[in-house]
This record gives structure tokens, C-alpha cells and sequence, in this order.
């Protein structure tokens, strides 16, 4: 508590006394800028306006260790006791300029001989050159051993007052009958074991950050409203009150403007206009209300970026044919930056077969070679126009879209082949790529072996991409080589039909196309399942056997 008092009496006296204390020794060694606050104790004893020393030094109580100084009231004509005294040296305020000082805290340890007496603190205003007209109220120490008062300034302007640019200090301590003006009629005896003045000061750099935009961000924008925040920590924070951005890395400054007016926790600085494309370097510094400045750090890098991207390649280039099937497909970006890999997806790298259907597959990218790549899920089909897509929903990482879609088609590799799928024998059984009739024992002439679905059949499996037909034939009459002579029938009597067409055609020793007209394509992937039943026309003549022969069938490419 602190209370103002003006002189009331002409038998006043004022006692003022600045407290300061050091830790185990008379003198604090302080290095500068590396505390933030520091005792000071006075190196001479009082002077007095009013009362004495009775005995002891103040050499002697620079510490708490129970040797005191004892002070003792004047007594006015036998009546009226005051005690008013000043200690004008102290340590010296050397850690720091004035400009970082806080606060004045003054600390006094001992007892008093009269439990009623109170005390006061006054200080020296250096810039006025006077006494400062406010009286801080310590109050009254224990009449034992031992108690400590405590007051402090409390205003960070009228601390740095009470000491001058070189250091200097005084304080004043007086009883309450001086102070108020009023009667003291006991005498009293002030015993200090301690008077210690701790000086509060503000060392420590504010911090300030850089909270939008982000470190590499990107932006296409012509002005932007860079945002951060500040502090100034613990332990003696003075309060920022100034913030400043720097748009090239540290060379040149401009201040910011708190969101709150006077509060710098949050601030904001508007780059309007932003002046060119490029990266940029920006750094924010706070300063705080004793004139500590932050140094810098890093800050954020950030790159303006109004050029859009475009197109550099892809893979398969457009009108690229026999492209295979399992080919992943890929575009490849012309970008000073980067891409937005997000912006890369399904809805915006697209591809389609010449039906329109929609090719699926994953999509993945690139950033160190700008490439994007649309891998399908399944192989594409065999000799198919495809075309793929990317649209202006892709941009660079500042924004920026591509100009237009850009579309490009290819085809896939042709394909013609066929292969044996199965054969069934007489008994309905797999073949194993024959077929068997059994044994000819003719009954009634003539008389047909064969004809079903199965038992005697050959399943093929055609695939192509391009128009196509099959010719058939046989590599020989059938031939019993059991017997001697070999005994033949013409292979003419051994006949083919599609598996439920019920039109029957005989084997020749030439080529026959299987159908009048070439085929299209195949159904891909899936292909073509054609399925031939055998049968054999006998005669009464024809002498039982083990008769075989080979069947060829040829794939032909038409035009």
C-alpha cells in the first residue's frame, strides 16, 4: 500500500532508507544482460534529519545474519520522537540502462522496540530533482526478533525516475508521527538486520512468429494479409509494443498492426500489392515497452506464382500405336514450382476406351519429376483407341489451374492367337488334345460314330483385336497302320459341326475357311470359345479298326 502525505508539522522529520541485499556477500558481481533483476544494498550508513544510530554500521548488516543496526527516534523537547533518515549510496545501478527497469522493490528485516510504530518509504525523483511527494507504507516490524517489510514502486515510469542515468539512488525511511504530523510519545528503537532495494528489469527479448502463411506455402495472390503472434516471456515482461515484418529476409522493416489496438498477442501486416512472382523471405521482430528487439529468426519462405502450369509430355505420346496392354499411362507437367498432388484424381486424370467406358486404376505423382501416372487396374483391351484426360481441376501448389484440358489418344498393340482349350473323348472324358471314337465294329451299313455334344469335340479359344477367320483341315485320310497293308478310309467320312448347329462339313486334305465371312474382333478380355463336335460315316465295306489322323486349324488375319 502506498500513501501520499504532505508535511503537516514543523517539527517533521523525514527518515528514508532504499533497501537492497545480497546472498551470502556484502557485493553482487553482476554480469550485464544476464539477470533480470538485481539487489543493491547501501554502502554507507544513513544520514539523519532526525534520529541517530546508537550503534552498529551498515557494513555489518548488508546480510541477514542477526547483527544489527540500531536506530533510534529524536525527541523534541522531551515529548515528541520522530525518526527520519536517508541512505544516499548505493551500489550502483550498472547492469542495464534505467530504460529496462520495472520496478523498485524494497525489503527492510529486524524488530522495533514500541509495537505501535509504523514506518514509511519515500524516494528520490532524479528527474524532478526532488523527493517524490508519495509515501509508501512499509508498516511495523515484530517487537522480537524478527520480522521483514516489503513495498514496492509499482509503476514502471516512476521506478526509472527514482534513479538517475549513472546509477544513483536514494531512499528515505520515517516513522508514521513524521509522516502524518501527528504526537509520538514513546520513543522507539528500530533495529535493522537488513535493507535491501531489488532493482526489476526487463532483459529478455520479446518473441514474435509468423502464423499465416505457412513455411513454402505457394500463393497466386497480388496482396496478402501476413498474420503472427507475440509474447514477451516470463520472467519480467514489459509487454510488447511493437511488432515489424520484413519482406526480404531481414533487410528491410515495417511495422504491423495488433488485431486489438495495444495488444500485439495477435497482429496482422497487409503486402498490398505484392510487387513481383518470386520467393520471398519473410521475418517478423517484436520490440517490447523497455526497447529489447527480438532477433529475427528464420521466419517463413513463401513463393508468389501466377504462372500456370502446362503440359510437357506424355507417355504414350498422342497417335502412339501398339502401346501394351499392361502400360501404366503418364503426363508430365511444365511447372516452375510444383503440382498440387491432391488436386491430381480420379475426377481429373481420366481415361477411356473408344466405347466411352471409363478405364479405373490408381493415380499417383511425382514431385521430382512433375509426373503423374494413371496405372489401369486391369490390362487394356488388345487394338483399342483410348484416350486419356487431364482438366484445369489440376494446379500447381500456388493455385494455379492448367489453361485448359488437355486430351491426347493412343492405341494398343494388335492381337491374333488361338489356342486349344479341351477335347472330349468318346466316353465324355477330357481328351488330354485327342480325340478318341473308340473302336469300328460296324453293325448295320451304313452307320454314323458320333455327332454329339460332346462326347467326340475340340474346344478353341480365339482372340483377336482385327477381323479374322479359321480354315480347317485334315493332314491325311484315316489310316489304320495296324494292319498290312495299312487299310484307309477317306477322310471325307470324318465330318465337323459347330456344337449345336447340326450342319455337318467333311474333313478335306485342303484348306476350308470355317466361316463364309471374316470375323470381327474377338470380346476382350474374355475372347472366343468355339466348340467342334467330330462324327464318322461308315459303310458296310469299310473293315473295323484303329483309324487317326491330325486335324489342323488355322487363324488367319483378314482384311
Amino acid at each position: 500500500m502506498k500513501t501520499r502525505r504532505r508535511p503537516g508539522c514543523q517539527f517533521r522529520f523525514a527518515l528514508a532508507a532504499l533497501l537492497l541485499v545480497i546472498t551470502l556477500q556484502p557485493f553482487f558481481v553482476i554480469v550485464p544482460g544476464e539477470a533480470d533483476s538485481v539487489y543493491k544494498v547501501p554502502t554507507a550508513n544513513p544520514s539523519f534529519n532526525m534520529g541517530s544510530i546508537v550503534s552498529g554500521s551498515y557494513v555489518n548488516v548488508q546480510a541477514e545474519d542477526g547483527t544489527y543496526m540500531i536506530l533510534r527516534e529524536q525527541t523534541i523537547f522531551y515529548i515528541l520522537n520522530y525518526l527520519d533518515a536517508s541512505w544516499n549510496s548505493w551500489q550502483a545501478f550498472s547492469e542495464t540502462t534505467r530504460e529496462h527497469l520495472l520496478d523498485i522493490q524494497v525489503d527492510m528485516v529486524g524488530y522495533q522496540s514500541e509495537a505501535s510504530e509504523s514506518w514509511y518509504l519515500q524516494f528520490y525523483d532524479y528527474d524532478a530533482g526532488a523527493w517524490d511527494s508519495t509515501w509508501y507504507s512499509l508498516g511495523s516490524l515484530p517487537t522480537s526478533p524478527i520480522g521483514t517489510l516489503q513495498v514496492t514502486v509499482g509503476d514502471a515510469a516512476l521506478a526509472r525516475s527514482f534513479v538517475n542515468a549513472t546509477g544513483q539512488f536514494r531512499l528515505r525511511i520515517a516513522d508514521n508521527s513524521y509522516v502524518n504530523g501527528g504526537f509520538d510519545f514513546r520513543r522507539t528503537d528500530l533495529y535493522i538486520d537488513l535493507l535491501r532495494a531489488r532493482f526489476v528489469y526487463d532483459i529478455t527479448p520479446p518473441v514474435s512468429s509468423i502464423t499465416a502463411p505457412s513455411d513454402q506455402e505457394q500463393l497466386n495472390v497480388s496482396a496478402y494479409t501476413i498474420q503472427g503472434n507475440s509474447s514477451d516471456p516470463a520472467p519480467d515482461p514489459s509487454g510488447v509494443s511493437l511488432v515489424e515484418v520484413s519482406l526480404d529476409g531481414g533487410t528491410a522493416w515495417a511495422p504491423a498492426d495488433p488485431v486489438v489496438p495495444g495488444d500485439f498477442s495477435t497482429w496482422i501486416y497487409d503486402w498490398d500489392p505484392i510487387s513481383a512472382e518470386g520467393t520471398y523471405n519473410l521475418r517478423s521482430r517484436a520490440r517490447d515497452a523497455t526497447g529489447n528487439v527480438e532477433t529475427p529468426g528464420p521466419g517463413v519462405t513463401v513463393v508468389i506464382d501466377w504462372t500456370p502450369p502446362e503440359v510437357l509430355s506424355s507417355d504414350p505420346p498422342a497417335g502412339e500405336i501398339n502401346v501394351g496392354v499392361n502400360d501404366s499411362i503418364q503426363v508430365a507437367f511444365l511447372e516452375a514450382n510444383n503440382m498440387l498432388e491432391s488436386s491430381i484424381n480420379s475426377s481429373t486424370f481420366t481415361l477411356v476406351d473408344e466405347e466411352a467406358t471409363l478405364i479405373t486404376g490408381a493415380i499417383s505423382y511425382d514431385p521430382a519429376s512433375k509426373t503423374a501416372t494413371l496405372d489401369p487396374s486391369n490390362d487394356l483391351f488388345y487394338g483399342y483407341n483410348y484416350t486419356a484426360t487431364v482438366t484445369t481441376g489440376i494446379t500447381d501448389l500456388a493455385g494455379n489451374p492448367l489453361p485448359a484440358d488437355y486430351s491426347w489418344t493412343f492405341k494398343t498393340a494388335d492381337i491374333l492367337s488361338m489356342s486349344l482349350v479341351d477335347t472330349y473323348n468318346r466316353n465324355g472324358t477330357p481328351g488330354g488334345g485327342s480325340v478318341s471314337f473308340g473302336d469300328m465294329n460296324p453293325e448295320s451299313s451304313p452307320f454314323i460314330i458320333g455327332g454329339g455334344s460332346p462326347p467326340y469335340a475340340v474346344k478353341l479359344w480365339i482372340l483377336s483385336s482385327t477381323n479374322w477367320n479359321l480354315t480347317i483341315r485334315a493332314t491325311s485320310n484315316l489310316t489304320d497302320n495296324s494292319q498290312v497293308p495299312p487299310e484307309i478310309i477317306p477322310i471325307s467320312q470324318m465330318q465337323w459341326s459347330f456344337t449345336g448347329s447340326g450342319l455337318w462339313t467333311p474333313f478335306t486334305l485342303m484348306d476350308m475357311e470355317v466361316f463364309p465371312d471374316a470375323q470381327t474382333r474377338t470380346p476382350q478380355p474374355g475372347g472366343s470359345d468355339l466348340l467342334f463336335d467330330f462324327r464318322m460315316d461308315l459303310n458296310w465295306e469299310d473293315i473295323p479298326g484303329g483309324y487317326s489322323t491330325s486335324s489342323v486349324f488355322i487363324l488367319i488375319e483378314q482384311p
